[in-house]
């Protein structure tokens, strides 16, 4: 019996210590995820203000918006570790133009659909291969959302194009084929011809059609970038009662970023504003 009983002591001493080293392991596995978690936020606020210092760079040595601008330069997988071990940490990011983009924004006006805009992104959709009923749905979610004539917003406020998921027929699949093309601003701000696609040139400036569209971008890309807004009207005299629609410099900037530190991951999302005097400033961030 003495025999037993200390064996079974030692079993339960031997269970006890396996629980506190496996509680130990776990807790070291836990402090270490969120120091990786905060390491990587931080980096990722360094990375936003990397954006900001381009975008001044940039307003001060051009006076338009191009494609050919050092904000368009991609970082992939850029060491941003200590300098004894630098890639323990890697960063990747890019700024894209917003106002190279359709503005969901521009949807609906005081609660109302704008029967004009929705027409345009029904043929942004339909150049796209998408359901064109998403243009209806998106103009009421977006109406819904703005104070009307008389009455309160009926819908939660937007923010970004994430908060239209839950638009029928829409969700995420939806959102990330759709984020090359469109966008959601808080205001209404012209496109910048020089950086917007094909199909949202066609689809916005009534009567050039995708065919026009992608010959005039062709020949944007290749070097013949629009100046200024009197060469938009020389180079697109057909189009004149729309081109008050195009500008030729940008304020608003989409950021995306990612850092990696050991086995964790954090994206980074972000809406910038930048003023006349090229300082840019963050409208709103999210992390994921």
């Amino acid at each position: 019996m003495a025999v037993i009983a200390a064996m079974l002591v030692v079993i339960a001493a031997s269970a006890l210590a396996t629980a506190l080293i496996e509680g130990q392991g776990r807790l070291v596995r836990i402090l270490s995820t969120e120091r990786h978690l905060a390491q990587a936020h931080w980096l990722l606020r360094g990375g936003l203000d990397w954006s900001r210092v381009i975008l001044h760079l940039d307003a001060r040595e051009n006076a338009t918006t191009r494609l050919d601008g050092l904000w368009t330069q991609t970082l992939a997988d850029l060491p941003v570790g200590p300098a004894d071990h630098p890639r323990a940490a890697l960063f990747s990011g890019k700024i894209e133009d917003a106002q190279g983009k359709f503005n969901l924004r521009d949807l609906a006006t005081d609660g109302q659909a704008n029967p004009a805009a929705v027409a345009a992104l029904e043929k942004l959709l339909q150049w796209l291969g998408q359901d064109t009923r998403l243009a209806s749905a998106l103009a009421q979610r977006v109406a819904d959302s703005q104070l009307g004539r008389g009455r309160a917003p009926v819908a939660m406020g937007l923010r970004s194009l994430d908060d239209l998921q839950a638009v029928e027929g829409l969700g995420l699949p939806g959102v990330e084929a759709l984020r090359p093309y469109v966008v959601y601003l808080p205001e209404t701000v012209p496109l910048n011809a020089n950086t917007a696609s094909a199909e949202v040139l066609g689809a916005m400036m009534e009567g050039l059609g995708l065919a026009g569209a992608r010959d005039l971008v062709a020949q944007r890309d290749r070097g013949l970038w629009f100046v200024n807004r009197g060469d938009l009207v020389n180079r697109l005299p057909e189009l004149r009662e729309g081109l008050r629609r195009l500008d030729v410099r940008s304020d608003w900037f989409s950021v995306a970023g990612e850092v990696s530190v050991g086995d964790t991951i954090v994206g980074l999302r972000a809406l910038l504003q930048r003023d006349r005097q090229g300082r840019a400033s963050v409208r709103w961030v999210s992390y994921g």
